[in-house]
């Protein structure tokens, strides 16, 4: 008898809240864990602008030790490296990640620094991960326990806080460095619908798009996964039925829980497959384009849908039975959310050129994913260079 085997990736979560007074589990996942020396992680908006951290403090009380909201677009890392010395510092047993992917990124990269001892650029981008030789998977950074983790409060929809890989930029040669931090994903998630709600519109339904970006690549991978494509497709839904909800009344909590309940199939599914080339060209236009992950998401997860039309038949199909939508392109359907969010679905709205994606396309046959788990692989920089043509 034939047995299938689907590796499906854990890559660290434990204890995941949905629906929460951010505050109050808080208290709870610290007393579990017996965490007393938290360290807070946070954009300077967040931390300057809202209430939210201030809120956090007064419950942590003398468990906070410290808080750096210097993160930055795409988590530099000399931000990265300033932050792990401030925690070292303050004897910090744990990081609080409030936040989006920069500032969970950073605590990502955080962990490595704080486990590895490692305090400057040189030798932390010695611990970049590396690249199976068949190039089926990263490998980890370090393979060492981590001796901190992170509690992450989510402020946007990407799933950034149920993976244990990072993409810091170099600000010297405004690239992508990688990490892959074992036991990297939040070793709790506590979704609040109220905090969630104090994010800009715009910035939390492009990262959604994010999301769905994700998700859409993990059910339409080379090598699929059936338990994670299961969850995708009940993302996918999610997000296309309750985001335009949350465009008409950002304080709509029953859109905001199915969507953040979306954000976790999604999130738990996405490490069981390698994604296809929008996921991870987003890594290769955000920076050097300076343009946001999530935005840059959005113009790619739609050229992408183009492009695979004649190759995704069967994914695309299940999808839009689903939806209830089966006599409409699948892409047709992205650009209908898209439109209706108002989110970016060309180039030309990023303000990028047809000159700086001639640059650009190179880079994707040097990236270790973006071009060989493709259901149409892409081998030369004019078949690149042709997808990209698809959003101009």
């Amino acid at each position: 008898m034939h047995i299938n085997f689907y590796r499906f990736h854990c890559a660290g979560y434990e204890d995941i809240y949905h629906d929460a007074n951010a505050g109050e589990a808080l208290q709870r996942v610290l007393d579990k864990w017996n965490y007393r020396r938290v360290f807070i992680i946070c954009s300077r908006t967040l931390n300057t602008k809202t209430e939210v951290i201030r809120g956090l403090e007064k419950a942590l009380g003398d468990k906070c030790v410290g808080l750096t909201d210097k993160i930055g677009e795409h988590a530099p890392i000399e931000n990265v490296l300033a932050a792990a010395r401030a925690a070292r510092d303050a004897n910090a047993d744990v990081i609080l990640s409030v936040g989006g992917g920069s500032v969970i990124d950073l605590g990502r990269v955080m962990q490595i620094c704080l486990s590895e001892g490692i305090y400057d650029k040189a030798t932390l981008l010695k611990h970049e991960a590396g690249v199976k030789p068949d190039y089926s998977d990263l490998v980890y950074s370090t393979t060492r326990i981590p001796s901190i983790r992170q509690i992450v409060i989510p402020t946007t929809m990407a799933t950034a806080e149920w993976t244990s890989g990072a993409t810091p930029v170099d600000e010297d040669t405004h690239l992508k460095a990688r990490f892959h931090a074992r036991h990297g994903a939040a070793q709790a998630i506590i979704y609040d619908p109220d905090i969630v709600a104090q994010t800009p519109p715009s910035l939390l339904l492009s990262t959604a798009v994010r999301g769905l970006d994700h998700a859409i690549n993990t059910r339409c991978a080379l090598q699929p996964n059936p338990l994670a494509s299961v969850l995708a497709e009940q993302a996918i839904v999610r997000f296309i039925q309750y985001l335009p909800r949350i465009k008409r009344n950002p304080h709509d909590r029953e859109a905001m829980h199915n969507c953040q309940l979306a954000v976790s199939c999604c999130g738990m599914a996405q490490m069981s497959a390698i994604h296809g080339f929008s996921h991870y060209m987003v890594h290769i236009v955000g920076p050097y384009a300076s343009v946001g992950h999530s935005n840059a998401a959005c113009v790619l997860m739609l050229a992408q849908a183009k492009w695979l039309e004649q190759y995704a038949g069967e994914q695309h199909g299940a999808i839009k039975r689903l939806l209830g939508r089966e006599s409409e392109p699948f892409h047709a359907i992205l650009e209908d959310l898209l439109n209706t969010l108002e989110m970016p679905t060309r180039f030309k709205d990023l303000d990028i050129s047809g000159e700086q994606l001639d640059e650009m396309a190179p880079f994707a046959l040097d990236h270790p994913f973006a071009t060989r788990y493709n259901l149409k692989p892409l081998t030369t920089t004019e078949e690149v260079r042709a997808v990209l043509a698809l959003a101009e």
